[in-house]
């Protein structure tokens, strides 16, 4: 594509992102991080083109209610075996609570968000909402969080989700500062296992970013936020523009024909860097600057000398700018960049 025609596309991009094209709605932002918080992670939308390095004060919203969703009513059963806790998070769209199974004393953390028949507003939300539902009931892996059900009443939508007692990697990176490369390792080669059962389903993530993965006190990753997913077929693709503008890859920003898994691939590389140098790449631009850099720049980001050989190869593949080029997860999980893995143990 000519340099002129990228160009007038960013020029297109920066002029709907003036008309809030892509607002940032946080529906369910978590305020508080102690050793057993559900964090922040549970967004459901979230399209912010701020830089990472800018801290914005944290303020507390109100609850807005979501438009009623379409469903099945609410399950008696669902209803009588969990108790809800305590608040782990707020949001303008809702609250998430912990929450306890009386019939066999597990913990599940509870996402619960106010419904009204009619908000035009709140409607996509609420959708990603509806879609994470829909795709985290169909599947069931180590690596990714655990569907355990959904109820509706006439007030709120309740969710109900494995309850993962430890934080995100970005609250790890702000609380500890860059991983070692044995950290990195072992967490990487986690996501690439949940993102090579996804892809096996013809499902692609869309927002792979170290907020959307939690890890557990015992260094287990789980993926979370399915609100961005999306299921595709061998002859189709997708062309929406969702995602975190940071860890996005070219061809979504450029929106060259529709992509695939090889998006994950490219935010997973992304992650990886954000795990070493506790800010995903082009993080020192802002808003259109940064989305300008990633959609015509040639070169890779800066990939931190510290870094091992076998690190850099992998990063290398995973940020190929053609995503045809781009190895597929269950590849990838092969690289020797994990190859002492099955005998390191943190």
């Amino acid at each position: 594509m000519a340099i002129w025609a990228k160009n007038s596309l960013i020029r297109r991009l920066f002029e709907e992102s003036r008309c809030k094209s892509w607002p940032r709605i946080s529906c369910l932002e978590s305020k508080t991080l102690t050793a057993c918080t559900f964090p922040q992670d549970l967004l459901l939308c979230d399209t912010s083109f701020e830089s990472p390095s800018v801290k914005l004060e944290s303020r507390r919203h109100p609850c807005h209610a979501l438009p009623l969703p379409p469903g099945s009513p609410p399950s008696e059963k669902l209803q009588s075996k969990w108790r809800k806790g305590r608040l782990l998070g707020r949001g303008t769209f809702g609250h998430v609570y912990e929450g306890f199974n009386s019939e066999n004393g597990q913990m599940c953390a509870i996402k619960e968000v106010r419904v009204i028949s009619d908000d035009q507003a709140s409607k996509e939300c609420l959708k990603q909402l509806n879609q994470e539902i829909a795709l985290l009931s169909q599947l069931s892996h180590p690596n990714i969080v655990q569907f355990y059900g959904s109820k509706l009443d006439r007030e709120k939508l309740s969710v109900y989700l494995e309850y993962v007692s430890g934080a995100s990697i970005d609250k790890l990176l702000l609380e500890y500062g860059p991983f070692e490369e044995p950290v990195i390792q072992s967490y990487t080669r986690q996501i690439l296992s949940g993102l090579a059962y996804l892809h096996g389903r013809n499902t692609v993530h869309r927002d792979i970013k170290g907020a959307n993965i939690l890890i557990d006190r015992n260094g287990e990753a789980r993926l979370i936020d399915f609100g961005m997913a999306k299921h595709t077929t061998s002859c189709s693709s997708m062309v929406s523009f969702r995602g975190s503008p940071y860890w996005m890859a070219p061809e979504v920003i450029m929106n060259l024909g529709g992509y695939g898994p090889a998006v994950d691939i490219w935010s997973l590389g992304c992650t990886v860097l954000e795990m070493a140098t506790s800010k995903p790449p082009w993080s020192q631009y802002e808003g259109v600057a940064a989305i300008f850099k990633i959609a015509n720049s040639e070169s890779f980001p800066e990939i931190p000398c510290h870094l091992s050989e076998n690190a850099h190869s992998f990063l290398k593949l995973c940020l190929q700018r053609d995503p045809l080029a781009r190895p597929k997860a269950a590849q990838l999980l092969h690289h020797p960049f994990f190859q002492d893995q099955a005998t390191r143990k943190l």
